[in-house]
């Protein structure tokens, strides 16, 4: 009984830290998750359609409310427009909060930018997904508090990150990369 009532204080207390973290200002890139399904990253289109795939993968990690992120969208463009081979793919991955769904959706629907965005598709796999894209294990199955750094950038190549961008990309940068890794081919 004792250990019931430690455990359902401490979801209170976690639950309470959550609420007072995603109203202050700091807590817009800090996510909880809640996991009560036993999902595998293998299983997520994100996996499936991306991660498994043998092209390069250009993953630009973002938010509606990330204003470095809205700045950066013009140099995605153009380097998606630059790159646009088979051997090449770019998407994007939200980390807009699940209430703000509606929001994400008619963002991408405004076809601000020119690649496919991820996130929709792969909610339910969502913290597996964040934790594949941010390099980071859980020790619990059930619960994960995260602070995520954006906007990032990840450039996969048969399963591996073979090169991050952390906050604004270089477009001069990047390309650079991009040819080097496209001459491996």
């Amino acid at each position: 009984m004792r250990k019931s009532i430690y455990l359902l204080l401490l979801i209170l207390s976690i639950v309470l830290f959550g609420v007072i973290i995603f109203n202050s200002k700091i807590g817009k890139n800090t996510t909880i998750t809640f996991n009560d399904e036993k999902l595998k990253f293998e299983d997520s289109p994100f996996y499936k359609k991306y991660y498994n795939s043998k092209k390069i993968v250009v993953v630009n990690i973002w938010a509606t409310w990330c204003e470095p992120c809205m700045e950066e969208i013009p140099e995605l463009n153009k380097l998606k427009k630059e790159y646009n081979r088979n051997e090449l793919e770019f998407i994007s991955y939200s980390i807009d909060s699940k209430s703000d769904t509606e929001k994400l959706k008619q963002f991408v629907a405004s076809k601000k930018f020119e690649w496919n965005d991820v996130t929709i598709e792969n909610l339910r796999y969502r913290k597996l997904l964040e934790n594949v894209l941010y390099n980071k294990t859980s020790n619990s199955d059930i619960i994960q508090i995260t602070s995520f750094d954006i906007p990032k950038t990840l450039i996969f190549r048969d399963k591996k990150m073979i090169k991050e961008y952390n906050g604004l990309i270089d477009y001069h940068d990047i390309s650079r990369f991009l040819n080097t890794e496209l001459q491996k081919n």
